[in-house]
């Protein structure tokens, strides 16, 4: 998998959080170059705030012609 920010080798690996403690942990893809941190809630995330911002922009437009 290459990464979607500097097209860089990906890893997979498990995310723990700050304290190390089993309570919480997700399993995603991480690129070696960059860092880029990606599993499917990001993407998810990402996909849906794109879609958003592009119906604030039509709005917009619509609102300013």
């Amino acid at each position: 998998m290459n990464c979607p920010k500097c097209n860089g080798l990906m890893m997979y690996e498990k995310f723990m959080d700050m304290a190390e403690t089993s309570s919480f942990y997700f399993y995603g893809w991480r690129c070696v170059f960059c860092g880029n941190v990606v599993d499917s809630i990001i993407m998810a995330n990402r996909l849906n705030a794109g879609r958003q911002n592009n119906e604030v922009k039509r709005r917009r437009l619509k609102k300013a012609g």
